[in-house]
């Protein structure tokens, strides 16, 4: 855990969170808030006239982190447990099997952690403070991206009779899920 981020004072606080659809706008405003990578063809690959093609690093994951692992997961969890990480990870959500998948949140906090834990520390923080994404599957805009280093986010479900959902995490293999204590801070995702 990175104690710089543990708190020894909580007030309590409620947040309900009304979930918006996945849309461009919504991913195109989270990417200018530097907390996601949209997954997109770059200039160089496009435009390459070389006779074998290119190769274009999107990123390095930081060699202090491991080397690379790619994580297959179920997710049944429906109480919000924010975390964050120290390096960028990115999400996959392809259903090939065509299940019939429980509603999958992704809520972000619209602060990196610094930011988060300062206003968390002084209750400052309120539904303005969020955003909880529906996430959709297969759509080649939507269902594909990097979470940037240092967003506070988590993944929840809906509670609802059907198989839940799995998705797919690539990151570097001793990247650490640096859980948040905010046993004091409620924050439910609601129609």
């Amino acid at each position: 855990m990175h104690n710089k981020y543990i708190l020894s004072k909580f007030d309590k606080m409620q947040i309900t969170l009304k979930p918006v659809k996945s849309s461009v706008k919504i991913f195109n405003y989270l990417e200018k808030k530097g907390l996601i990578s949209v997954l997109k063809p770059t200039t160089k690959a496009i435009n390459t006239k070389t006779r074998t093609g290119t190769v274009d690093i999107l990123y390095t994951s930081n060699k202090n982190f491991g080397s690379h692992r790619l994580m297959c997961i179920g997710k049944r969890t429906k109480k919000i447990q924010l975390c964050y990480h120290l390096d960028n990870e990115d999400f996959i959500f392809i259903n090939p099997l065509n299940l019939n998948y429980q509603t999958l949140y992704l809520v972000f906090a619209l602060d990196k952690i610094d930011v988060f834990i300062k206003k968390l520390s002084k209750n400052l923080l309120s539904s303005k403070d969020f955003v909880a994404v529906e996430i959709v599957y297969n759509d080649p805009n939507l269902s594909f991206f990097t979470m940037l280093k240092k967003t506070v986010h988590c993944e929840v479900v809906k509670d609802e009779d059907k198989q839940h959902p799995v998705f797919f995490v690539a990151e570097s293999s001793n990247l650490k899920n640096n859980k948040i204590k905010h046993k004091d801070l409620k924050i439910f995702v609601g129609e």
